[in-house]
């Protein structure tokens, strides 16, 4: 009735939801068996309400009591003022959703979880095909539930997108594995409170490929020349690992290996090399084909000509001679790159030029390339015949009688041409020069130079005129009427002898040509000035000359007489009584002018020059000057006036006989004697002008300073002048009398007990001052200077000076303070003789003589501060570290100061004792008996530990090197090492134990036969003294899981069934025991095989007439290189040569066969090769090569009949 009563209330009253209010539970999740408490957050009043998980009721509370259902009621405990609900020892039945109901309502979740236990991993298979299985895994747990699962492939998580998640992510499989999902694979299987990782992870097993099939060839080439070994490395992505099978040119070659090796390699070699790999389980196959070019070097390469001179605008050709096969031919000339164009024809192994020139002279060489090699000929030095060309003539066209004349010819021609000379239809002499002799005016004609060519069989002429003439032997200037007058006319002639053809008239050496005023003769033998004028003044020539000689004149001087112009009269306006003046004259005139002096009327003189003698007033005055030219017959005057004035004589100062004294009156005098125009005033130098303390009086005689300052103080000067003269006064010192003013004092204001100071006193004063000194009231001495001597604590006080002016009558005082302080003499640092030990206490203390010092410490240079570990006194004298540390070790300094000095300690280096630290022992654990051992000991410690060996408990040696000396049986134990050290008192130990063994004494590799491909090889290690393993290397890889199936490893021999190529290499064995490896000296295997590939190289036929002879070359894969021999139609040719050169004759066509033995293998292989030759269909023996052809035929045909004989 009760529950209902409540139900009924509850559900009349009115709910609501609280935003942002939950249930939480604590813990959640929670394991099963757990404690769990389900709270209300934020914590808020409910007066009632009820508690369910889902929809079974819990229990409810209301004001005054609560109801509990009774299947609950041992499992939950409910807080009446929180309204948390606990409930112990929680299920995984107890799981979901709790809710509150009432005025308001509330739910939250709870999660109990089981712990989870063993988790395991399988797998349905390991053993899988790439993209053709598919991987299951399968994931499981003893106990657990709620389960989540993550999934590792390595240490990366599995991308879900690419696998297949099932059974709760329980199951994992991965469709058409790839290679890359070989694992480790684990899983992780993990709810809310707790996780467990499977122990076992699972790897598994794909087998793919073939793929990305390759192959490598070393060297690595374009093509290879004959002879050269080449290594072809095939190689595929596989696993396992896959087979190999080769083929040349689609035949196989039976080398089921990853190398095939082409030694001493052939021309019949070349082509298509392919290797097939295969997967046995895959039952794939891949295949990678790759051209092998195998090609004779060029030998030799020659140029040639065909005999034929080479002469201008013919055809000229050049052959190349190759020995061995030529891909192409470039021509050079001069090293440069000849291209075919409309002058050379460049057809294979001939160079035609169609027409030959001069300008293709060089030297001509051609470049034969094959695959392999290049050669180039020694150049062919081509130098064209030509001309002669247009003979050139050099030589005078002018000569004059009685010299000689050289001629001389040239023409462009190879060879040189030889000469010919003609004179006026007559030949006259031969080679390149003519030489005339004395010429006289029968040698005026026509000379004509023949050149010609002895190898073109060609000639050329020229000729050149030659004419004589007379030469010039006389020019002179002469005057041709009157003197030369400014503006009159004036004609000058030139007279000469000889043939003349031209007159030239110079002035100052620079040509003179005709204008207005100068006229020339019409053979301009004559100058005719109209009028002349002063500007034509100057030095004149005449040259006269023809095509030979010439003839200057000497220089005519023209000087055109004029004037006088008006005078100009140089000297003073005014003059000094009693001086001297000079009057000068001048006047432009030629000739110079005569002069005349005129004084008021009265001539007084002659000549340009008046001297006046010493001057009165009666000497003022007008002074005239006449000048007069006696060519031109005029004169010319001018005036010039004087006036003669007195000097001054005397300038002094006058001053007042009372001193001058600051803050006064002042004044100076100027006395002049002389007339004067104006009187100035300076001091010290500069112009003086009046201001507010400075006038002057009495036509600036008298300067008045009111009042004077010191400032006026320097030396003064007055200057009088007048027209003719100034004087100035001698200086005049004024010094002002002043002060003393306040004086200044210099000196320290702190000093050292022992010490002297100097005080020093001065004041601005005039005349100086006299200075009495004064300490702490009393009188101690006199002067500007105090010295002290030794201070004492006596000496602190005030020092006071006093100056005094006993002009002005006038004294002042200035004080001084002084401190006298003990310095400081010496500072140090101490331990008290304890040694720093690791992580104890250790102080140090800086001891100071002297008064007051500041005192701070420095670590390594810098200022060492307080911290957890650093505590220093009160006076800062003593630094304590309470548990020193390594990181204290450095070099420590005190610095104690005070005003006056300052002093620092000498460097105390801290050392930081310690150790020694757990020793480590180095050297081997196991030993060879007869062999020594070396172990060595070391520990950490300051200072270095001493170090003791113990074997078996019994002492061995001293020292950190232990050596062992020769090791038996009895050397087996442990060796122990102990370090001490004295400073810190302590000790430690580290023991090493040392197992000896019987030693391995030998170890050799030897072959069974000789190697020949394709047969059995059996290759056999052996070893004196025990080992535990052993295994071989091939080229320094280890053989041991190698893919060769035809290489089998039983115990110490190496088994080839069959040996091939691919197994060339350096073979060693390596044998081991726990003391190391011992490996043997190397075995180089070099397989013997063929002759393979035979061929033959060469032409199957030829045209009789074409060529002169064929090659044909033998060749075949050989190691040793096999020996050839040749027959023609079954007879024996010749012996051990690869080449045979067949003279082309129709009795020469047939079958040659070519033999190769290898004399190891005592294989032979044969090669037959068909020779067909036909002659020519037409011979144009009427032409010169058809008769050089035959000759050569002729020629061979008893060679190779010799040939055939033998």
């Amino acid at each position: 009735m009760e529950y209902s009563v409540l139900c009924l209330l509850l559900c009349l009253t009115t709910s609501k939801d609280v935003s942002g209010q939950t249930i939480v539970a604590s813990p959640n999740p929670a394991a099963v068996n757990s404690n769990v408490t389900l709270q209300v957050y934020p914590e808020t009043s409910i007066p009632g309400g009820m508690w369910s998980h889902g929809s079974t009721f819990i229990m409810q509370w209301y004001p005054g009591g609560s109801f509990v259902n009774p299947t609950w009621e041992s499992r939950i405990t409910f807080n009446s003022t929180s309204k948390a609900l606990s409930i112990r020892s929680v299920q995984v039945a107890d799981s979901g959703i709790y809710y509150i109901q009432g005025p308001i309502q509330l739910y939250g979740t709870l999660s109990v979880q089981e712990p989870i236990s063993n988790a395991t991993l399988r797998a349905d298979a390991t053993d899988l095909v790439e993209l053709n299985d598919t991987a299951v895994f399968t994931c499981s747990v003893t106990t657990g539930s709620s389960l989540s699962y993550l999934w590792l492939n390595g240490s990366s998580e599995v991308n879900a997108s690419l696998v297949r998640l099932t059974n709760g992510g329980s199951t994992l499989s991965i469709p058409m594995v790839t290679r890359y999902d070989t694992g480790p694979f684990r899983c992780n299987v993990s709810n809310g409170i707790s996780h467990d990782m499977a122990r076992q992870s699972i790897s598994l097993n794909i087998s793919y490929g073939p793929s990305n099939p390759t192959i490598t060839t070393n060297p690595k080439m374009a093509a290879y020349i004959v002879g050269s070994d080449i290594t072809l490395s095939c190689s595929a992505q596989s696993n396992p690992n896959a087979t190999y099978q080769w083929s040349f040119e689609g035949q196989p070659l039976n080398q089921g290996v990853t190398q095939l090796f082409l030694g001493n390699s052939k021309q019949t070699q070349t082509g298509n090399y392919t290797c097939s790999a295969l997967n046995s389980v895959t039952r794939r196959s891949a295949s990678m084909t790759t051209m092998i070019r195998i090609v004779e070097p060029i030998s030799a390469v020659t140029v040639n000509s065909a005999g034929k001179q080479p002469i201008q605008n013919e055809s000229f050709t050049l052959s190349c001679n190759v020995s061995g096969p030529a891909d192409y031919i470039h021509w050079m000339k001069n090293n440069q790159m000849i291209s075919a164009d409309s002058f050379f024809s460049v057809v294979n192994k001939t160079l035609t030029i169609n027409s030959v020139q001069h300008s293709d002279n060089g030297n001509y060489s051609c470049e034969a390339f094959n695959a392999v090699s290049n050669k180039t000929s020694n150049p062919y030095s081509l130098l064209v015949n030509f001309g002669p060309e247009m003979p050139v003539t050099t030589g005078r066209a002018l000569a004059l009688t009685g010299q000689n004349v050289t001629l001389t010819c040239s023409a462009s021609s190879q060879p040189p041409s030889t000469y010919t000379w003609w004179f006026n239809g007559s030949q006259v002499a031969t080679g390149s020069v003519y030489e005339s002799g004395p010429l006289t005016s029968h040698n005026n004609g026509e000379f004509t130079c023949m050149a010609f060519n002895n190898i073109t069989n060609k000639n050329s002429t020229a000729s050149q005129k030659l004419t004589v003439i007379e030469p010039v032997t006389m020019a002179t200037v002469k005057v041709l009427g009157a003197q030369p007058i400014a503006n009159h006319t004036f004609n000058l002639t030139c007279e000469t002898t000889g043939s003349v053809y031209s007159v030239h008239w110079m002035r100052d050496q620079l040509p003179l040509y005709p204008d207005s005023m100068r006229v020339f003769s019409m053979d301009n033998s004559t100058l005719t000035f109209s009028p002349v004028l002063l500007s034509d003044n100057g030095h004149y020539q005449c040259s006269a000359t023809n095509p030979l000689s010439q003839m200057n004149s000497s220089n005519y001087t023209l000087m055109v007489n004029y004037g006088p112009d008006t005078p100009v009269v140089m000297g003073p306006w005014m003059a000094m009584m009693g001086q001297n003046v000079t009057l000068t004259c001048s006047a432009s005139s030629q000739p110079p002018s005569h002069f005349t002096w005129w004084f008021n009327g009265s001539k007084v003189a002659t000549g340009s020059v008046y001297e006046s003698g010493p001057l009165t007033s009666h000497n003022n005055g007008e002074f005239g000057c006449m000048a007069f030219n006696n060519i031109t017959n005029k004169n010319s005057t001018a005036s010039h006036m004087l006036t003669v004035i007195a000097p001054i004589t005397q300038v002094q100062i006058h001053t007042p006989l009372k001193s001058p004294v600051e803050g006064q009156s002042y004044t100076m005098n100027c006395n002049v004697t002389g007339p004067v125009d104006h009187v100035c005033w300076w001091k010290d130098g500069l112009l003086m002008s009046s201001n507010n303390r400075t006038d002057f009086a009495v036509d600036n005689q008298t300067l008045i300073i009111n009042p004077i300052q010191h400032s006026d103080m320097g030396d003064y000067k007055c200057q009088a002048m007048n027209a003719v003269s100034n004087m100035t006064s001698n200086a005049y010192s004024l010094v002002v009398n002043y002060g003393p003013q306040t004086p200044t004092l210099f000196g320290p204001w702190l000093a050292a007990s022992g010490a002297n100071v100097t005080l020093t006193c001065s004041a601005s004063s005039q005349p100086p001052s006299t200075y009495t000194w004064l300490f702490n009231g009393s009188q101690v001495a006199t002067g500007s200077v105090y010295e002290s001597g030794p201070l004492t604590s006596h000496n602190n006080g005030e020092f006071t000076c006093m100056a005094f002016n006993n002009i002005t009558n006038k004294n002042s005082t200035a004080s001084h303070m002084l401190t006298v302080i003990h310095p400081i003499t010496y500072s140090t640092i101490s331990d008290g003789g304890k040694p720093a030990i690791l992580n104890e206490s250790f102080s140090m203390t800086c001891s100071v003589d002297g008064e007051s010092p500041s005192i701070h410490w420095m670590k390594d240079g810098s200022y060492l501060h307080t911290d957890h570990w650093t505590v220093f006194s009160m006076d800062n004298r003593t630094v304590t570290f309470n548990t020193v540390q390594l990181s204290n070790q450095a070099v420590y300094t005190c610095t104690a100061s005070n005003a006056v000095s300052n002093y620092s300690s000498p460097g105390y280096m801290l050392v930081v004792n310690y150790g020694p630290e757990k020793p480590m022992i180095h050297g081997p654990t196991v030993g060879e008996l007869g062999a020594n051992v070396t172990l060595t000991c070391s520990a950490s410690s300051q200072p270095p530990s001493h170090f003791t060996w113990w074997f078996n408990g019994s002492q061995v040696a001293t020292g950190s090197v232990y050596e062992s000396g020769t090791l038996t049986s009895h050397n087996n134990g442990e060796y122990t090492c102990m370090a001490f050290n004295n400073i810190t008192n302590k000790n430690s130990t580290a023991s090493q134990k040392l197992t000896l063994i019987a030693g391995i004494t030998s170890i050799t590799v030897k072959a069974n036969t000789t190697p020949i491909n394709l047969k059995q090889l059996t290759v056999t290690c052996e070893v004196n003294g025990s080992h535990s393993a052993l295994y071989w290397m091939k080229n320094s890889v280890s053989l041991n899981g190698s893919t060769n199936s035809s290489l089998h490893i039983l115990n110490n021999t190496l088994h080839f069934n069959p040996v091939t190529l691919s197994d060339d290499g350096t073979y060693q064995c390596v044998a081991t025991n726990l003391a190391g490896n011992h490996t043997s000296p190397p075995y180089h295997l070099q397989v013997n095989y063929g002759p393979l590939d035979m061929s033959i190289s060469g032409p199957d036929s030829a045209v009789i007439g074409s060529s002169v002879k064929v090659t044909l070359k033998c060749s075949a894969d050989s190691w040793p290189t096999s020996q050839y021999d040749w027959l023609f139609n079954q007879k024996s040719l010749s012996k051990n040569n690869p080449i045979l050169d067949v003279t082309v004759l129709k009795e020469n066509a047939g079958q040659y066969t070519c033999n190769a033995i290898n004399s190891v293998t005592n294989i032979t292989m044969s090669k037959i090769h068909k020779l067909n030759i036909t002659a020519n269909s037409v011979v144009p023996l009427h032409s010169s090569a058809g008769l050089m052809l035959l000759v050569l035929v002729a020629l061979f045909v008893p060679v190779v009949n010799d040939l055939w004989s033998h």
